[in-house]
């Protein structure tokens, strides 16, 4: 995947104001729009990312066009790797013990937090949802030992700037393995492949 310095994400209130937002924020400088579209709860979202002047630029216009149609918002200059690869729709498997979790109200906030916590602690995402068949939430899943999920929770908390968007956080410090292979798997309850109970018909 191409690297990319920068991203932004705004959350609009309006799905009319955020698609004539999306078009402004694309023509306003050289970016490339990763994601835009409707969610739960009738929100939509513009995903941008590229150089940190040119993600500035787009971020701005996005935020004067939609004023006070804005429900949540982040620019993040310097983006970790694995937060937009995730954020994109990579899935990694669980390979250490230990497990942790944020669950926030919007997908800024969770961006932020996931941002925070992957740069501050020696952990790895494991999946990033966000807003779709979840109401409008998002959450972050993250594997490492337990002393390094304690701190990535922490910091990834702690680096949400409206603290009336954290929802919860847990942490597991010796995850089942039927758990794990579940969550390999996915965390949608839809999609998940029924087990037999052990001594049932």
């Amino acid at each position: 995947m191409k690297n990319y310095p920068a991203i932004a994400l705004i959350e609009f209130s309006s799905i009319s104001t955020g698609i004539l937002a999306s078009d402004a924020m694309i023509k306003k400088s050289p970016i490339s729009l990763f994601k835009s579209g409707t969610v739960s709860r009738g929100k939509y979202l513009v995903l941008i990312g590229g150089s940190v002047a040119s993600v500035e630029m787009s971020f701005r216009e996005g935020l004067d066009v939609g004023k006070y149609l804005i429900e949540d918002k982040v620019l993040l200059p310097d983006i970790h790797p694995e937060v937009i690869e995730t954020i994109l729709g990579k899935r990694n498997k669980i390979t250490d013990e230990s497990f942790g979790i944020i669950e926030t109200a919007s997908v800024a906030a969770m961006i932020e937090a996931a941002d925070a916590g992957i740069k501050g602690a020696t952990v790895k995402i494991v999946e990033i949802r966000l807003a779709d068949a979840l109401g409008g939430k998002a959450f972050v899943i993250f594997n490492g030992k337990v002393e390094d999920i304690e701190a990535a929770l922490e910091i990834g908390t702690n680096a949400i700037p409206n603290k009336a968007l954290w929802r919860n956080k847990s942490i597991i410090p010796s995850i089942h393995d039927e758990l794990a292979k579940e969550i390999n798997e996915t965390t949608r309850f839809a999609k998940a492949e029924f087990r037999k109970i052990p001594g049932g018909e």
